[in-house]
């Protein structure tokens, strides 16, 4: 029991190292990752039409994690994806699929650890006694931050979940060394920085694009095709990509209805 606070703060760090893995990349990850491409010979395909095609990689990769792309980019200059013309840059969408799909044992090792998290905080509010003057975890917690605030840190940020402190230290808000205290969803800091979460929340917050009614046709059109002899990871990733990107187009009940 004893040791149920630490596997906490451990689970904590491990899904934070992780939800950082998952942040998407930023325009300028997607810009060096296709200029890096074409330094190395690649070329973009013909079919993109766009006066500047390498916008058109940022509008498609941009809500993709930024560990994935670096992973499909490595893979790409080393020539280790196979059934690609490797004379030329993946697509966008297919370069999107392909970053997601890199991505898809980290985001089952959060949702294990999740669970896992879960399941010991419901051992630890059924095991640590809580009434007659004993401390639960929150108090334990409350107790870190009387000793932060003693040792000179600063509170800096309140009602802090795990993935907006991810998010926070990943965009530099926090000074190096802050602590976060989920159990009371407080963030501390060595520094005492004003921190811009309104900024941060809208990263979080942020949703795709909609497709055209023209582009779900389109792209049913091309589910509709038979599918080649072997498919690969890469190319069933896509297609789960295209399927999620029709659902999103179609109308709601409410919609017909009107």
């Amino acid at each position: 029991m004893t040791n149920l606070p630490a596997q906490l703060s451990t689970l904590q760090q491990e899904i934070s190292v992780l939800t950082e893995q998952l942040a998407p990349a930023n325009p300028d990850d997607i810009a060096q990752c296709i200029e890096g491409l074409m330094s190395g010979g690649m070329r973009i395909s013909e079919s993109i039409t766009a006066e500047n095609p390498v916008e058109e990689y940022r509008f498609s990769l941009r809500n993709v994690p930024v560990f994935g792309l670096r992973r499909a980019y490595v893979k790409l200059k080393r020539g280790e994806y196979e059934n690609i013309n490797k004379a030329f840059i993946p697509l966008p969408a297919e370069l999107s699929a392909m970053a997601n799909a890199e991505c898809r044992l980290i985001r089952e090792d959060r949702i294990r650890k999740q669970e896992t998290m879960r399941a010991v905080q419901d051992s630890v509010s059924r095991t640590l006694p809580n009434a007659h003057g004993l401390m639960d975890l929150r108090a334990t917690q409350r107790d870190r931050a009387n000793e932060l605030a003693a040792k000179g840190f600063s509170l800096v940020a309140q009602g802090v979940d795990h993935l907006e402190f991810a998010q926070l230290a990943k965009s530099r808000e926090l000074p190096a060394g802050s602590v976060h205290l989920w159990a009371i969803d407080e963030v501390w800091s060595p520094i005492a920085v004003r921190v811009n979460r309104s900024r941060i929340q809208t990263k979080l917050n942020v949703q795709p694009a909609s497709i055209s009614p023209e582009r779900a046709d389109e792209l049913a059109r091309m589910l509709a095709l038979p599918d080649a002899r072997e498919v690969t990871s890469e190319q069933m990733a896509y297609r789960g990509k295209v399927k999620a990107e029709i659902e999103a187009a179609e109308p709601t009940e409410e919609e017909r209805a009107a």
